[in-house]
């Protein structure tokens, strides 16, 4: 009978790819999609720029007008809680000043509440913002006149002044603390100007950028 010839060895490996198991950064699957390497970026899905916008508008406008619900109790304090201090009567020439403080933080709080609610409507955010406007120049306008209309005594300021050489600094004449409670009271006044002027631009961009109901 013929003789067959042996075979190969069991432990020869024939020429060929080398076959590499387990997971790589390609996936286990095999080579990866192409496409999916990240140029495809332009086609991918995107948040909307204005949607974007309107979020930053909306953060921003959410921190200014916290703010002012810390800033107007402290201008009701500055105009009326040196006179109840030091035993003063309560009048014209303090009071007003108090009572537009209380408003500026109601509006300041239905701002912010129309600004936080789920359904939008600009013109109501528009209109509370336009509000908080006009309480801050009504408030200078009431101020700079009352320098010029009230006793000096009875001034926001002074009173202020007398508060702190009666009851922190006694080693001080209320003369000596007027002139930095005179311009106390101008940057309070200012702040009161300024923030409200900037909601009123925010609300305008979160109304453009959001497109709310009510337009």
């Amino acid at each position: 009978a013929r003789r067959v010839p042996p075979g190969p060895p069991l432990t020869h490996r024939f020429p060929g790819p080398t076959i590499q198991h387990g997971m790589s950064s390609r996936g286990a699957s095999g080579p990866r999609t192409v496409g999916t390497d990240g140029s495809d970026h332009q086609f991918r899905q995107t948040v909307d720029t204005k949607y974007k916008k309107a979020s930053i508008a909306r953060k921003s406008l959410k921190k200014t007008l916290t703010s002012l619900m810390v800033y107007y109790p402290v201008c009701a304090a500055f105009a009326i809680g040196p006179s109840l201090i030091l035993g003063h009567e309560l009048d014209t020439s303090n009071l007003p000043f108090a009572v537009l403080a209380v408003f500026g933080l109601l509006c300041s709080i239905a701002s912010y509440t129309a600004t936080n609610a789920k359904t939008f409507h600009a013109k109501n955010l528009k209109a509370r913002t336009n509000a908080l406007a006009l309480l801050g120049a009504a408030n200078l306008l009431a101020a700079t006149v009352a320098r010029f209309t009230v006793d000096e005594d009875k001034r926001l300021a002074w009173v202020f002044a007398e508060l702190v050489s009666t009851k922190v600094f006694v080693s001080l004449t209320p003369g000596q603390v007027y002139p930095f409670a005179v311009s106390m009271e101008l940057l309070v006044e200012m702040i009161g100007v300024i923030v409200p002027l900037g909601n009123v631009a925010l609300a305008h961009a979160l109304a453009t950028y959001a497109g709310s109901k009510g337009d």
